[in-house]
């Protein structure tokens, strides 16, 4: 019976979070295109230089990181997406 409890209790909390983390996204999303408009919007206000100089010393990943915390409304997408379009 416990199991069956236990079962339940993991699988409703699984849920919650799951729900959770889409309307942050969603809310995080709004909020992209409300403060910059479009992607080309939010790459002209990124510190270019910066991202870059991150990229050649610490690498792709790194990049990003530094993208997503600068700029905390942008999506892991148009973040990687920007550090993969930045010239060498």
């Amino acid at each position: 019976m416990l199991d069956g409890i236990t079962g339940t209790v993991a699988i409703g909390v699984t849920v919650a979070l799951a729900v959770a983390g889409e309307r942050a996204s969603k809310k995080r999303e709004k909020a992209f295109w409300e403060r910059y408009g479009s992607f080309e919007g939010f790459r002209g206000q990124v510190d270019e230089e910066k991202i870059q100089r991150v990229r050649e010393e610490q690498g792709y990943v790194a990049a990003i990181k530094a993208v997503r915390r600068t700029y905390p409304y942008v999506s892991l997408l148009f973040a990687k997406r920007y550090v993969e379009e930045l010239p060498a």
